[in-house]
């Protein structure tokens, strides 16, 4: 929802990192339309990433280490990242100006960030792809690069906010690791609940345009006030909860038939039979002005559907 130039990828990867934990309402904008967070400190302590980390991602993390590596001369533990909260006031087409991407990491990897950040704003340091300038603000550490993209950072948390919106930027720094996080669930997001167990969570707390989705995505998107999408691990199962709240009930009848109708096509154009258990377990119900779609499989029917996998490709 929120741009950020692909040339500042690598250097994302560095700043992203004590325990993380669900979404903190306290770090979200009073006035924020969308919000998304992902627990990545908590999707490593549940018991399918622990089981499938070694044989799927190790490789793969060691890969990108080593590049990182590479081009940057400094060892960087991908593992280290805590989590990431995102918020803005747009869902339209447009990137949001207004967005601001809150970063949580290890206290040992924010300092290299700080400190990669302070030297490249003096010339000195590893050469960067980006020009990164120190920018005069209400925060000892702002700094903007290329012009565009703003970063910020404090000497009292683990956190760094990126957005385009200075103040936006300023304030959202300035309350995180303070006792000024706390606070209750915005009440734009009430009627969108995180459950115990969420490890990715994404709300939408007003009509949303479709933008960039396929046309029956955005016709039903279109056709709801706000939308919450939840997926984690709770009670040795895995879950998925989508919640649609719509303007009547006119409206969640119709967004039913049509996800319905996108179940049945997906069962239909299965390639591979493990598949039909999967789609059959999604629930897909209409309560009036609401349309719940829930989706449960136990962790041991999860593990043995993606060992089934694995095979089917060999």
């Amino acid at each position: 929802m929120m741009y950020l130039k692909l040339g500042l990828s690598w250097l994302l990867l560095l700043t992203l990192g004590v325990k993380a934990g669900p979404l903190q309402w306290g770090h979200v904008s009073e006035d924020a339309k969308w919000v998304a967070h992902i627990d990545f400190e908590g999707l490593r302590q549940t018991s399918l990433y622990n089981q499938l980390s070694e044989k799927f991602l190790k490789q793969p993390m060691a890969e990108a280490e080593a590049k990182i590596e590479q081009s940057t001369g400094l060892k960087i533990k991908l593992d280290s990242l805590l989590s990431i909260t995102a918020f803005g006031k747009s869902t339209g087409k447009s990137p949001d100006e207004d967005g601001v991407l809150v970063l949580e990491m290890s206290p040992d990897l924010k300092k290299i960030a700080m400190d990669i950040l302070s030297k490249a704003q003096q010339n000195e340091g590893p050469k960067l792809p980006v020009s990164i300038q120190h920018v005069e603000g209400g925060v000892d550490h702002l700094f903007s690069i290329d012009g565009e993209i703003l970063i910020a950072g404090d000497s009292d948390s683990n956190f760094f906010c990126i957005g385009r919106n200075k103040d936006r930027v300023e304030k959202s720094i300035s309350i995180l690791g303070t006792s000024k996080q706390g606070g209750p669930v915005r009440s734009q997001f009430k009627e969108y609940p995180s459950p115990k167990g969420t490890l990715a969570y994404v709300a939408m707390a007003n009509a949303f345009d479709g933008a960039n989705l396929p046309a029956q995505q955005a016709k039903v998107l279109q056709m709801s006030k706000g939308a919450s999408f939840a997926l984690g691990e709770s009670n040795e199962s895995i879950f998925l909860k989508l919640l649609l709240n719509t303007k009547n009930s006119g409206d969640s009848l119709q967004i039913q038939r049509i996800l319905a109708g996108v179940q049945a096509v997906a069962m239909l154009n299965a390639q591979q039979p493990e598949w039909f258990p999967v789609l059959q377990a999604i629930d897909i119900r209409n309560e009036d002005q609401r349309v719940w779609v829930n989706w449960n499989m136990s962790l041991q029917n999860a593990k043995k559907l993606i060992h089934a996998l694995q095979g089917s490709k060999k």
